[in-house]
């Protein structure tokens, strides 16, 4: 439960990088917060940074100080959604995947913003990734109809990722650490009260390719360790 003992355990997977967050960022509630994150209100599923390039691969979170009342964790995945969609409104799936989203954020010293569809998905068709925050998300320059069309989509989407079969609840305790993928993986919290109990969570962001590429190296060794 030590401050920053999430770098140890994180040189261990992959690559750390440094953004406007510095390398380790504290979710916790203070004063006239920024970012929601930072508040103790409950956050909707997300996947995070939508507006960076390149978008942070895996996020990890070390839970310091749990919150005894609220403040549970909430986790969906994204490539079930996009393939539930898919299957039940193939239009839908179509215009999210195909229509480039704008995403923003600014804060005193940041000023961020990437287009990106919903649903990225590979030469094949295969769904790669899933970018849905609303907080980041700004007004889309499209024809009255097109426009209709998106957010009839978004919603749909939206509307599925708030069925209870397709979360995840769990109440993290002082010292659990979570590794998620970020391009495949929504989370989110329930509320919490503060001031009676301190939530502190420290997090960080890992490089996709670092992540990778360990777990490559990993799997060949124990590979050769088999074969021997």
């Amino acid at each position: 439960q030590r401050e920053h003992a999430i770098l140890e355990a994180c040189a261990h997977i992959g690559y750390v990088p440094e953004t406007n967050y510095g390398r380790v960022f504290d979710v916790r509630a203070v004063p006239q917060p920024e970012n929601l994150a930072y508040s103790d209100l409950g956050l909707g599923l997300h996947t995070d940074n939508p507006y960076r390039e390149p978008v942070p691969g895996f996020q990890a979170l070390h839970t310091l100080v749990a919150a005894p009342d609220g403040g549970d964790s909430l986790f969906a995945d994204g490539f079930a959604l996009a393939e539930q969609l898919r299957a039940t409104a193939p239009e839908a799936f179509r215009i999210l995947s195909r229509t480039p989203v704008p995403f923003l954020y600014q804060a005193a010293g940041a000023d961020l913003y990437a287009e990106r569809p919903l649903i990225e998905l590979s030469c094949t068709g295969a769904v790669t990734a899933v970018n849905y925050n609303n907080r980041a998300i700004r007004s889309l320059r499209l024809a009255v109809a097109e426009c209709v069309a998106f957010y009839g989509a978004y919603r749909a989407f939206a509307a599925l990722l708030r069925e209870s079969r397709f979360q995840m609840a769990t109440c993290l305790e002082d010292g659990d650490l979570v590794v998620f993928d970020n391009r495949r993986v929504l989370h989110g919290r329930t509320g919490f009260a503060s001031a009676r109990h301190p939530r502190h969570l420290q997090g960080c962001y890992l490089t996709r390719d670092s992540v990778y590429s360990t777990t490559a190296v990993l799997r060949r060794q124990l590979a050769g360790g088999a074969r021997a």
